[in-house]
């Protein structure tokens, strides 16, 4: 289990195959809990839900500032020739 702060995955590809295994986990859990077998850990299905919405949500982020990085990157250029024209 990760806590919050302990998600130290820094690329989107990363992120994917993290999310992915943890999907697969819980397709597992899921199927134990349709089939009546008791789990080991009852709370595994919420705790495993938790993490894919955390590394989903960082996921974003990094996607959202890689966005904001090109668009500024586009607006600075043109925010300098304006300036020398005047």
């Amino acid at each position: 289990m990760t806590k919050k702060n302990a998600v130290t995955l820094n690329s989107i590809q990363e992120i994917e195959n993290k999310v992915r295994d943890l999907k697969l986990d819980l397709a597992k859990e899921k199927g134990l809990l349709a089939s009546k077998t008791k789990s080991t850990n009852p709370s595994k299905k919420i705790t495993l839900k938790k993490q894919i919405a955390r590394l989903l949500t960082k996921k974003n982020q990094i996607f959202r500032n890689e966005e904001t990085k090109q668009i500024v990157k586009s607006i600075a250029p043109a925010k300098q020739v304006k300036e020398k024209k005047k």
